[in-house]
């Protein structure tokens, strides 16, 4: 697809199907779906959907069987605080967290599973944590991880990859969401010092200072 159309749900489930998964396809699914479809630009939803296929592929490939409706719901929501240009008070994966939670709540997913959720977003950047989590915290970070720096891309097929790429292409992904994150480290630069989002600060952001972790704690005000 070009960008400009708008595929429906039913399209992402004749995707899932080419690809031999079966896609979840209840009411919470399809809200996710039709949320992220409405709040992002194209290039940011279609890397939302790739991210779901390749983490179900790639859960597939290693025979996990996460709550495949639990990380669908997470992986659509999981950029809901990017595509809202992050918050002054708060990092951008947890306003998309706190969203995705109250959605989760509202469509009667339960307590736990809305905790898991937002455990899912709120660390899916930092995979270092999230593989140590949940089965479903690790497949929702391992979708994403692929379509973001192609972490584990060599484990789908060639045909996978291209009915993936066809239905959601890239749409100059690595340009849109280097400008996307820069401008959070603009915006917001003190939701960004600790985290990845620093480095482009300090590549792009003319002025950006990061803090060294070293520096925190020898002016420390203890004595020794």
């Amino acid at each position: 697809m070009s960008g400009i159309e708008k595929p429906s749900f039913s399209e992402a489930l004749t995707v899932g199907r080419a690809l031999d998964l079966s896609m979840p396809d209840s009411r919470a699914v399809q809200d996710a779906y039709a949320q992220a479809q409405a709040e992002s630009p194209p290039w940011l939803f279609n890397h939302v959907m790739r991210s779901c296929f390749y983490g179900a592929k790639l859960a597939q490939h290693r025979a996990l069987t996460p709550d495949a409706e639990l990380v669908a719901v997470a992986v659509l929501l999981h950029d809901l605080g990017l595509a809202r240009g992050g918050a002054p008070d708060r990092r951008f994966e947890i306003v998309g967290a706190d969203i995705a939670r109250a959605f989760a709540l509202a469509h009667h997913m339960g307590e736990r599973r809305a905790e898991c959720v937002w455990d899912s977003i709120a660390l899916h950047t930092t995979g270092s944590i999230a593989r140590h989590k949940s089965i479903n915290v690790a497949c929702c970070q391992s979708g994403i991880a692929c379509d973001y720096g192609g972490l584990g891309y060599q484990e789908l097929s060639d045909g996978d990859k291209s009915v993936i790429l066809v239905a959601y292409p890239r749409l100059g992904m690595k340009n849109m969401l280097t400008t996307c994150l820069c401008d959070i480290a603009k915006n917001h630069p003190n939701t960004t010092r600790d985290n990845f989002i620093a480095d482009f600060g300090m590549k792009y952001v003319p002025g950006y200072e990061r803090p060294s972790a070293v520096d925190f704690l020898h002016r420390a005000p203890f004595a020794e």
